[in-house]
């Protein structure tokens, strides 16, 4: 089988991730948010993703500075609200691990792996919502220096901010380390 221009290559795995980041962002909001919103007894109000309201109906507003919002309201409970926060960047953070677990377990052909090496890097949302608990904004070039939602979430629930700040780094780290053995031979495979 002939080999891949690596320019066209690159090309086309960057297409794929930015044609898949807009499910990231429902990832984050409709399934973190406002899912562990509803599971806490919840009730979601509006989601919007990346300027289309999407719910309670759909309805093109703009880019309003910020990738997606998700308002759930009805939750009384500082835990749950915590969890609820902590929920958007821990759904993604869980697709990556899922995805990055599935391109080590085998081999993978080329459209399937492409994905599967798309979802595996969506740990960076859990890595760039860390970096205002250290005063960096969190899209390196704009976004806020500070409220880092994950960061609070997680000591409102009773973690230490170092902890949490080290567990994002160090998880984030293995995660690119597995994604980057992934793309040598497998060999878990029978």
């Amino acid at each position: 089988m002939a080999s891949m221009n690596p320019i066209a290559a690159f090309a086309k795995f960057l297409t794929l991730l930015l044609t898949l980041y807009p499910l990231g962002v429902i990832t984050h909001e409709l399934i973190g948010h406002g899912g562990v919103g509803l599971l806490a007894g919840g009730e979601l109000v509006h989601v919007e993703i990346l300027g289309v309201v999407i719910w309670p109906r759909i309805e093109w507003i703009g880019w309003q500075g910020h990738y997606g919002v998700c308002g759930v309201t009805g939750i009384a409970d500082p835990h749950a609200r915590a969890w609820m926060s902590l929920g958007g960047a821990l759904s993604t953070w869980l697709a990556s691990v899922t995805a990055t677990g599935l391109l080590l377990a085998r081999r993978w052909k080329r459209p399937a792996r492409w994905v599967l090496a798309c979802l595996s890097l969506w740990w960076i949302d859990l890595f760039t919502y860390t970096l205002p608990s250290w005063g960096i904004r969190r899209s390196i070039l704009w976004g806020p220096r500070s409220g880092s939602e994950p960061y609070e979430a997680a000591m409102e629930l009773g973690l230490p901010g170092p902890v949490f700040q080290f567990l994002a780094i160090t998880t984030s780290a293995a995660l690119l380390a597995a994604l980057l053995h992934a793309r040598k031979p497998c060999r878990l495979q029978r």
